[in-house]
């Protein structure tokens, strides 16, 4: 019967034609080197602090190619897979294939594990149909990058998770002329990062989860556009984090029909996030040199403890969530919290961003941006957008001269698995305030002038009888070990305590602090110019940046007040002789001062004063459908602090990045 059916089937269908006309093939083949005067080997700058591994390294060259494949089924269907290779041997690692060896002492050097197997994985297979179904437009299947959602609620995987990602999507219009369209989706939750514990169900990590094969994200989108100069977006997304009923009677003892024991299994909920936002951009045709742009967005996270273990308590405050009860408006002590006891409760709140877009109104040359934003002190967008996007305009506290950097409304922040020259993301949770950002740009000059206040809602502030309030950072809110100072994304390596790398790499997840009265301004002033007249028109750019970070913690006393000051001055020039090279040189400079960075309440505070320059080198050069890059980079650092807390320590670091590739 089934090859009957099988048959009619085949008869039936349209058939594909069999030549090249339906494939679209195209490859590309990526090397890179890595050089730092160090003693470590690899092909990547910071991996993850927290897991033993062997993948980062500063010192090799490692090669990479991946396959694309789409194929043109009928007019209606296509299809689609990606080949690439596993990353992380290196050249002079002739004979790795993987064969890990835990517990044996081996000689053969096969034994760096998978990751440096270079084997060829599947990613990126999809299928892709218009069914002749009303309102239906399009149904895929398979692998996507979450990237029909927002940083608010699901957003795009980042680079190295772009197409493992996989599930069911829908998209279709409800009203002509695209006025009403929609796009629903269920996709499969990663085993790691998306719940409590960065995991889904690893019971090697916690021993409270095991099942992740269940665990799914539903989301939905409406978009409107009411008017051609209007356009509304309604975004809900739900994250459920599913485990096996550990009271199920099929679990608890023998399978007998008197015990209920059915061969079936209940689920229990060890996680719930929800999301939801309502934007809209506004472009008046009558006065196209403005924009208007909003957007205010909901969260919801509920943990359950039987289910999830809590990493505020037994973590030293990494988790990704809030562990909140209803303690201690219950009448819970610090006592019983520490014993678990309260009951849990999810954590709720609001977000807002309003942008206002001034595009040379005046025909002046000089544009303005003005935002205002106002995000929650729990706000969390679990499997929200947790790199490579940016949700705020400012320029930001942990982005430099050479170092690039953003803002997310997450604390799910990936700052791993990536180079030195890559940008670095800081969670504006609890963030409010404004950015007012003035351009000027005539002829071959541009310029920008950035400020910004930042006010937090993470503040603790007093209580009616002006007592500090405290914050229940042991048991609740996640603090990351370390939640003062300026963060050197520079110097940050992961060779080194995971939290406060070198003293001065602190992860800036950091949102929550036992006590906090804090607020924060940053200053940019930019500029670039193109000499004329010269050979490779010679681009000048220079960027100075201050930023004053205040901290009075608890208010009931002035000993503990942290103030960092950074003054940051940036000048570089680049130069493109022909079509095919561009070089680049430069200098930046930075120095902080901070008061009362190091210590605690307990011990007292103690500050610090710390210098770097750093200089850079870039080329690039493409030839024939190949690209060439090179970064060498050199900074020394010296960090002087009082003799009271540390030792004074200094950097001389000498690092490059290569890169090869070719397309075809």
């Amino acid at each position: 019967m089934r090859k009957v059916t099988l048959a009619a089937v085949l008869l039936l269908a349209p058939a594909a034609r069999p030549d090249t006309v339906n494939f679209e093939l195209n490859g590309h083949l990526y090397t890179k080197y890595m050089y730092q005067n160090d003693s470590s080997q690899g092909c990547l700058s910071i991996s993850n602090p927290f897991w033993v591994d062997n993948i980062q390294g500063h010192n090799g060259a490692c090669t990479e190619f991946e396959l694309n494949i789409k194929g043109r089924v009928s007019d209606k269907v296509s299809a689609g897979v990606r080949l690439q290779s596993r990353w992380g041997a290196i050249w002079q690692d002739w004979w790795e294939n993987g064969d890990l060896k835990p517990g044996v002492q081996d000689t053969s050097g096969e034994s760096l594990g998978m990751n440096h197997a270079q084997y060829i994985k599947l990613r990126g297979a999809f299928i892709r149909l218009a069914p002749p179904i009303p309102t239906v437009s399009w149904v895929t299947l398979g692998s996507t990058d979450f990237s029909m959602w927002n940083e608010w609620t699901i957003g795009k995987a980042r680079y190295i998770d772009r197409d493992n990602g996989d599930g069911v999507f829908v998209e279709g219009n409800l009203l002509p002329n695209k006025m009403l369209s929609y796009t629903t989706g269920a996709m499969a939750l990663p085993k790691l990062w998306a719940g409590p514990g960065w995991q889904t169900g690893l019971k090697d990590n916690d021993p409270l989860a095991a099942l992740y094969g269940t665990d799914w994200a539903f989301a939905a989108k409406l978009d409107s556009r009411p008017r051609s100069d209007l356009r509304l977006r309604l975004i809900g997304t739900l994250v459920k984090d599913w485990e096996a009923d550990r009271n199920s009677p099929f679990l608890t003892g023998p399978a007998s029909a008197a015990r209920g024991a059915n061969h079936s299994v209940a689920l229990a909920t060890r996680f719930r996030g929800a999301n939801a936002t309502v934007d809209g951009t506004w472009s008046p045709p009558a006065r196209d040199w403005v924009q208007v742009s909003g957007l205010v967005a909901y969260s919801s996270n509920y943990v359950n403890p039987d289910y999830a273990t809590n990493l505020v308590r037994n973590g030293q405050g990494f988790s990704p969530v809030l562990f909140k009860t209803d303690c201690p408006q219950s009448g819970c002590t610090p006592q019983d919290l520490a014993n678990g006891l309260g009951n849990p409760v999810s954590s709720n709140d609001f977000a807002g961003t309003l942008l206002f877009e001034f595009f040379d109104p005046f025909k002046t040359g000089f544009s303005a941006k003005l935002q205002l934003f106002d995000i929650g002190a729990e706000y969390n967008a679990i499997m929200g957008s947790r790199r490579e996007a940016d949700v705020l305009i400012t320029d930001g506290i942990i982005a430099g001269g050479f170092t690039r950097g953003g803002q997310l409304p997450t604390l799910n922040i990936a700052n791993e698995f990536q180079d030195f020259d890559e940008p670095w993301y800081e969670s504006c949770i609890g963030w409010r305030g404004a950015t007012a950002i003035l351009e000027y740009g005539s002829g071959s000059f541009k310029s920008t002038l950035e400020g910004t206040y930042i006010g937090y809602n993470t503040n603790t502030g007093v209580d009616e009888f002006g007592v500090p309030v405290q914050r229940d950072v042991t048991n609740q809110y996640p603090n990351f070990l370390y939640t003062n100072g300026f963060t050197d994304t520079t110097a940050f390596t992961a060779d080194a305590d995971y939290a406060n790398v070198y003293d001065r790499g602190k992860d800036p997840r950091s949102v929550y602090a036992q006590y906090q009265d804090r607020h924060t301004v940053v200053a940019v002033l930019t500029a670039q110019y193109q000499v004329p007249g010269i050979r490779g028109t010679p681009t000048l750019n220079v960027k100075a940046k201050y930023v004053n970070d205040y901290d009075g913690r608890r208010q009931d006393r002035r000993d503990d007040d942290y103030r960092g000051k950074e003054y940051l001055g940036l000048a570089a020039v680049s130069v493109q002789p022909t079509n095919e090279l561009k070089l680049t040189v430069g200098h930046e400079l930075s120095y902080w001062d901070e008061a009362a960075r190091d210590g605690s309440e307990q011990a007292g505070f103690y500050g610090s004063k710390t210098v770097r320059n750093t200089s850079h080198l870039g080329v690039t050069y493409a030839f024939g459908g190949a690209l060439f890059s090179y970064t060498l980079e050199y900074f020394n650092k010296y960090l002087r602090r009082d003799q009271r807390a540390y030792y004074d320590m200094e950097w001389n670091v000498w690092r490059a990045k290569g890169t090869f590739e070719v397309g075809w």
